[in-house]
């Protein structure tokens, strides 16, 4: 693979004080740097493949991926034509593709500069947003910053403004899965090296999340009324600044005062003194099913201990629903939530995903958010030994 990689590289270099030809053209150097990726890629893949185990698979992720000699190329290819419009699209490749890795890193570091100091006022700026959104790669704050701070177009500023926030946010949420999960930590180590590992588990997530909340501030004040998705940015600010005030670790959770789905009154703060898990599912939602079981034994392994298994429910209430619940021998109760996924609870909890979970200690204070699988079990085991003060 390294050995195909260098002579892909050399063998597309033009010689020396050779006279332009329209094969050297920016345009044509792109076109034959993305087709020798499109011959590099499969090669890899079927390596990745079948490697076996985790380290097998890491090593060649970090020693044969093809993307980050194809990006350094584009990133070449871009500073040495910055006033071409393939310069642009050579950037944009190499956020686009990249992957969380050691050799990519610095690159992507470098296209995002170049992104933002450059091309801050592109009219095609908007479609990276969600990729930045999602990018495990800190310097992606950089563009989102420049494009909010730069760009002529007010509603792409206040769209800017908004990833930029969810960027943080995820960004955060990522370092903290990964101090919560040593498993899942090890794996994500053989994978990214141990620089940029470092760099996740050692960042401020304090200092970003108010950040974060400045930011979506901003842009609640400044571009409100902008359409976003199904809604506005004031609305989407509004939604994401009650989740970070309110329902992040440490924050008493905020109160639930409804009704269950069999029509009784019930409400959240009237469990404390109670461990209390808290989770967001619907019958619809194949993950939510799948977790019923583990929730039962939750609740058989600490009957008669300070423990409460609630639900948020988006189902219609009808015999549908009370039939699953017998299937399924849901015992425990549910808030009802209107019917849907965008219920008034689930909206003001900002949920994005089901099933959501959240574990409250016996102060109602959320010591644990999303949470699944061996995770939960540890999670409650732990909140459950701090309020008994057993072993």
């Amino acid at each position: 693979m390294i050995p195909l990689l260098i002579a892909v590289l050399l063998s597309s270099q033009p010689a020396a004080h050779a006279q332009e030809k329209p094969a050297d053209s920016p345009t044509a150097r792109h076109a034959a740097i993305l087709a020798d990726y499109d011959k590099a890629l499969p090669i890899y893949m079927k390596r990745l493949e079948a490697a076996v185990g985790v380290a097998e698979q890491g090593k060649i992720f970090r020693d044969e991926n093809p993307q980050p000699a194809i990006a350094a190329r584009l990133l070449e290819l871009a500073q040495q034509h910055p006033k071409d419009p393939v310069a642009y699209r050579s950037l944009v490749w190499i956020v686009e593709s990249s992957e969380f890795g050691p050799a990519g890193a610095k690159t992507y570091a470098q296209a995002v500069h170049l992104l933002a100091t450059r091309y801050a006022d592109h009219k095609d700026n908007e479609k990276l947003f969600e990729r930045m959104a999602q990018s495990p790669f800190a310097s992606s704050a950089q563009f989102l910053q420049a494009v909010l701070d730069k760009h002529p177009s007010a509603i792409v500023r206040g769209r800017a403004g908004f990833h930029l926030g969810l960027h943080l946010k995820n960004y955060c949420a990522t370092v903290d899965r990964l101090r919560l999960d040593p498993e899942m930590a090890k794996n994500v180590e053989l994978f990214v090296g141990p620089d940029l590992f470092k760099q996740l588990k050692n960042a401020d997530t304090a200092k970003l999340l108010g950040q974060a909340d400045d930011v979506f501030a901003r842009v609640q004040k400044d571009y409100a009324l902008f359409a976003q998705k199904k809604t506005n940015l004031g609305k989407a600010a509004e939604a994401e600044l009650f989740e970070l005030r309110n329902l992040t670790v440490g924050k008493t959770a905020p109160d639930l005062d409804g009704e269950s789905i069999d029509g009784k009154k019930l409400k959240l703060s009237d469990y404390r003194g109670k461990v209390t898990v808290v989770v967001f599912w619907g019958t619809w939602c194949p993950h939510c099913m799948a977790m019923i079981p583990q929730e039962r034994a939750l609740i058989k392994r600490y009957e008669g201990k300070p423990f409460a298994m609630l639900g948020v429910n988006s189902d219609e209430r009808g015999d549908k629903l009370n039939s699953a619940l017998r299937k399924h021998t849901v015992t425990w109760p549910s808030f009802w939530d209107g019917g849907n996924s965008q219920g008034p609870i689930a909206t003001r909890w900002n949920i994005q995903g089901w099933p959501a979970v959240y574990v409250l200690d016996t102060k109602g204070v959320i010591r644990f958010k999303h949470v699944r699988d061996d995770l939960l079990d540890r999670a409650v085991a732990e909140l459950i030994k701090e309020a008994t003060g057993s072993r």
